[in-house]
């Protein structure tokens, strides 16, 4: 496949495509096999006409038609991809002659490309990075957090609060005659977890070993079988042990059990060192955010409004496909929430706007600073990706002989060193500072200011 992209106005480019002779065929080739299962003719099974009878009957205008209705898409991507053109929209598809199976096929698209941002003639990238410093008070919710997970259940002779485990048998009855599922002998729960029902929880607060109590209730709508939702039942409980959880002292014996530490004194370094090694990367991250928001802040761009719903489209697409893995259609769960589709695509606008803001603002800083990603890297990048999935050699040569692929890893690769690039340029500043700057920016008004009254302060 041959391109040539001419650049028009209006942030337009128009892709002059030479499909080869062998990709026509295959075209043709997929048509005539799909028409083939779709018709039916006197003297053959469904699918079995010979290709000649099939090409009598259709005309090679139709099966043009259908090749070029079936892959003029696949076509087109390919061409985008190797002419590295990113469309923002349905193209306007054009040719002089329809497709002609043994012969090359040419056909133009025209189509709007992403707008170039303006960066401004000195740029200046500056931004926060917190602290990471991790404080006395983590360490010890973390040492809490262990000596919970070490803590035993102990028996006591004390009235049930909310925390303590609790041994009961349990029996729950609608007129006398007992429910099938509500029957239990030496039942284990925690007090006040919500695991009983709320009445049956509320209830064993303040009870005691051989206590026994009888609480009654209005069975909840979802209770099967279906009868018994909304009846009136009596549930017997009957305290069998009330035990309290008792934790490790912390000291050296503690950190040498729990984390086989000889002292708590390096037990608390240890979490330190952790702590401290998170905290850096989540500070690195929240750098590098703030750098490339501070990027896309201070350039000059009108942004279409199709590529803003692009990736509204992308992030609803997203949820779908994570809801539809537990079962749910998005719409059903807007539903449940009480939400409408369009309420949610309001609330992603924003962010969807600054996200393609920074994208574009990206692409400015590529251009202005060469930043390119060479074959060479592309290939290296694909194989530590591919070790570290332990996939094949082959999929490294199936990205890197595919167009579409190879392109989109190398435009996510240009994208991270540009980021990268920028992020070693920028300088670090306080939040007084950060504030500072994105007032600078924001536009001033010349009316004078409004009291209460909305009359000028002035008068």
């Amino acid at each position: 496949m041959e391109t040539a992209v001419e650049t028009l106005e209006d942030n337009k480019v128009k892709i002059r495509v030479e499909v080869d002779a062998h990709d026509v065929d295959h075209a043709f080739e997929h048509a005539l096999n799909d028409l083939r299962k779709d018709m039916r003719l006197p003297g053959f099974r469904p699918g079995k006409a010979p290709i000649a009878v099939i090409r009598q009957r259709l005309g090679e205008e139709a099966i043009a038609e259908e090749a070029l209705r079936t892959h003029i898409d696949g076509w087109w991507r390919r061409a985008c991809a190797s002419a590295a053109v990113e469309g923002i929209d349905r193209p306007e598809i054009d040719f002089e002659t329809p497709p002609v199976q043994g012969a090359p096929f040419v056909f133009t698209g025209t189509v709007a490309v992403p707008p170039k941002a303006e960066l401004p003639a000195k740029l200046e990238l500056a931004a926060v990075r917190p602290t990471g410093d991790v404080s006395d008070e983590a360490i010890d919710e973390e040492l809490e957090r262990i000596r919970l997970a070490g803590a035993e259940f102990q028996p006591i002779d004390a009235a049930i609060e909310a925390g303590h485990q609790v041994l009961v048998d349990m029996s729950g009855a609608v007129d006398g005659h007992l429910i099938k599922d509500a029957q239990a002998t030496d039942l284990m729960v925690e007090a006040g977890s919500g695991r009983l029902l709320d009445e049956l929880d509320e209830a064993i607060i303040g009870m005691k070993t051989g206590e026994v109590k009888e609480v009654a209730m209005i069975l909840p709508a979802e209770q099967k079988p279906k009868k018994l939702a909304g009846a009136e039942a009596v549930f017997t409980v009957t305290v069998k042990e009330v035990r309290a959880r008792v934790l490790p002292d912390l000291d050296d014996e503690f950190a040498k059990n729990m984390a086989g530490f000889d002292t708590l004194a390096e037990l608390r370094d240890d979490i330190r060192t952790a702590r401290s090694e998170t905290a850096k990367n989540e500070a690195d991250g929240a750098f590098r955010r703030n750098v490339l928001q501070d990027l896309g802040a201070q350039v000059e761009v009108e942004i279409p409004p199709t590529m803003i719903a692009r990736r509204i489209d992308d992030r609803m697409q997203s949820m779908a496909r994570s809801l539809q893995q537990q079962g749910i259609s998005l719409e059903q769960y807007m539903q449940m929430i009480g939400r409408d589709m369009n309420s949610l695509y309001l609330e992603l606008m924003p962010e969807a706007g600054r996200e393609v803001r920074e994208e574009l603002a990206l692409d400015a800083y590529i251009e202005a600073n060469g930043i390119k990603v060479s074959d060479d890297a592309l290939r290296a990048f694909i194989a530590e990706q591919a070790a570290e999935e332990a996939e094949s050699d082959e999929v490294i040569e199936r990205i890197m002989g595919d167009a579409a692929m190879r392109e989109d890893v190398r435009r996510d690769l240009t994208l991270r060193d540009a980021l990268d690039h920028a992020v070693a340029a920028a300088k670090e500043i306080t939040p007084e500072e950060a504030e500072a700057r994105a007032n600078a920016r924001r536009p001033q008004t010349d009316e004078p200011a409004k009291d209460d009254d909305g009359e000028d302060a002035d008068s």
